[in-house]
């Protein structure tokens, strides 16, 4: 995969444009455009649930400099840099985050510069980015381009990285659709090529086959694509977005499928809704659940998803008083009093322990805690901090494992 710019278009674009968008680019204060990635970052769990112990920061910095450098000056990385772009990357392989996981943090992470500069701008420089923003987004198309050549490199040990032409058109028409950006002849070469009807609204979906292999992923984009769809792979699992009445039922009849999709959108609310429809399917997938999966059956746990500094608060609130205590025995007493309901008999009998046993535990929880087990407001907290002890694995599961969904 080539990473220099194509003809015409991208950051050589952005080289030979001059003046006016170079100066602009040149006024930002770095560290400002990486403390608002590194806010949007915080809400992606992709980002929060890996553990790399480097200095994120300097990482996120490292990038947002290589982009606007190459923006600037309108020449791709040298061989040196792409170097150690890789061993960034080989080191995210070597620690074991998924490839799918990977990608996303970074495909999010170009989102997320082209809004922080749109932000950070003033009227006279904004309105010269919206005029560029043919150059502007040229340059992060080549530099995901680059990124994703990298990666499949450097998780050359996981099976069938995907790396195909037809992946990587149709994840860069859907980043562009979600960045909002004016549709463009190439945009319109890339879904004539696809066989992806542009016309609006759009549907988004994201779906995976339970147990199966980055390989097995890869053939199910192609399929949905060859369908009509714009499908492509984020290692074990697939995103994109279908025309309304696409149809399912062909795909649906493999029992490994979990599918989950929105109604027919308009273009504003694509990128939210895919970020919603993704955690879904990690809720669903470790549940147990297969073929189409619905937001309406797990609203209390999308709605822990969607704000999880609350919901880490909520945690710590309820069983934080018993990790202080040391008291492992009371906290999974309390996690078993949630799940079958406060009814004391029936979670005694699954723990199992006396009845007189639990109830002296119950006393010993409300004295830490400062809960009260018979007010509903505090059940309700409870629940929640439960609830989203769940919630959370499944975001921060190992997904690029094939056999994570057995």
């Amino acid at each position: 995969m080539s990473v220099l710019p194509p003809s015409g278009t991208g950051a050589s674009a952005g080289a030979s444009g001059g003046g006016e968008l170079r100066r602009v680019l040149e006024r930002f204060d770095v560290g400002v455009v990486v403390r608002r990635i590194e806010a949007g970052f915080g809400r992606l769990p992709a980002y929060t649930a890996f553990e790399w112990p480097v200095d994120r920061t300097a990482v996120v910095r490292w990038n947002v400099d290589l982009i606007l450098r190459w923006m600037v000056n309108g020449i791709p990385p040298d061989s040196y840099l792409r170097s150690e772009l890789h061993e960034f990357l080989r080191a995210r392989a070597v620690a074991g985050q998924p490839i799918e996981d990977s990608i996303l943090v970074y495909r999010r992470g170009a989102r997320m510069l082209w809004e922080a500069l749109l932000d950070l701008a003033d009227d006279e420089d904004r309105a010269v980015l919206v005029a560029e923003w043919d150059t502007v987004w040229g340059c992060l198309e080549d530099y995901l381009d680059m990124v994703v050549d990298v990666f499949a490199r450097a998780y050359a040990d996981q099976q069938d990285v995907p790396s195909t032409a037809g992946d990587r058109r149709a994840r860069a028409l859907f980043d562009r659709l979600c960045a909002r950006l004016p549709v463009t002849v190439e945009d319109q070469d890339r879904a004539a090529r696809l066989g992806f009807d542009l016309a609006e609204p759009y549907r988004p979906f994201t779906g995976l086959l339970a147990g199966a292999t980055v390989g097995s992923h890869a053939d199910l984009a192609s399929r949905l694509r060859t369908a009509g769809a714009l499908a492509f792979t984020e290692g074990v699992r697939v995103t994109g977005l279908t025309p309304p009445g696409f149809g399912w039922q062909a795909f649906l009849d493999d029992p490994r499928l979990i599918l989950a999709q929105d109604p027919p959108l308009a273009r504003d609310r694509l990128g939210a809704a895919v970020d919603s429809l993704r955690a879904l399917l990690a809720i669903a997938a470790r549940s147990g659940r297969r073929g189409r999966i619905h937001a309406d059956d797990y609203l209390p746990e999308l709605l822990l998803a969607d704000s999880p500094e609350a919901s880490d608060r909520i945690v710590r609130r309820v069983f934080g008083p018993l990790e202080q205590a040391e008291a492992v025995d009371l906290a999974d007493t309390l996690r078993c009093l949630a799940v079958h309901g406060f009814d004391s008999t029936t979670a005694a009998a699954a723990l199992p322990v006396h009845r007189n046993t639990l109830l002296y535990r119950m006393g010993r929880i409300e004295k830490l805690t400062g809960l009260s087990l018979k007010d509903q407001r505090d059940r309700t907290l409870v629940l929640l901090a439960v609830t989203w002890e769940t919630v959370a694995a499944a975001l921060q599961s190992p997904s690029g494992r094939p056999d994570t969904f057995d």
